[in-house]
């Protein structure tokens, strides 16, 4: 039997638990409140639907409100073998329901789409560069400085019959 058939009939069973110990029978002790059975009757249902709905943690916290109310039973009275066994009953509930939700988890492969990835390489940019013209600029000589003619700053006598570099050197032959 797949798990989704199961929890119905857990829940016919667990719910079946519960008016038959809400009516009392041969254990010792009180039979259920009836506003606590339509508590418990109703966080069932509750199950039900939210494992219809594919809603496992809703599902799975609904089991837990019922097994709170069947740990309250104590409380009002009632017997411990009726609460053993509807705590059994709620216990299975929950098992089928963790069961449940891993076989969706399981049967439902994750569809995630590949990354699709592209590599662009840019065109190269070729830019021309044409240089501006250029003038050709001659440089212009510095004039030369002014002979100081104070402090003997003439390079020679134009007077003179010989230029004075050859003066002295027949100066110095002689």
């Amino acid at each position: 039997m797949r798990t989704s058939a199961r929890i119905p009939a857990l829940l016919a069973i667990t719910a079946a638990c519960a008016a038959i110990a809400g009516c009392g029978g041969d254990d010792v002790g009180d039979p259920i409140p009836g506003g606590k059975a339509g508590t418990l009757e109703a966080q069932l249902d509750t199950v039900r639907d939210n494992v219809d709905q594919d809603l496992c943690d809703d599902a799975q916290s609904a089991v837990a409100e019922a097994r709170a109310t069947v740990d309250t039973l104590d409380e009002d009275g009632v017997g411990s073998d009726v609460q053993d066994a509807l705590g059994d009953g709620v216990d299975n509930l929950g098992s089928a329901v963790s069961r449940e939700c891993e076989e969706e988890v399981e049967t439902t492969p994750e569809t995630t789409p590949e990354p699709t990835i592209t590599e662009t390489t840019p065109e190269p940019t070729i830019t021309e560069t044409t240089p501006e013209p250029t003038t050709p600029t001659t440089p212009i000589p510095e004039p030369e400085p002014e002979p100081d003619e104070d402090d003997g700053g003439a390079q020679f006598d134009p007077d003179a019959d010989l230029p004075p570099g050859k003066q002295k050197k027949l100066e110095d032959d002689d």
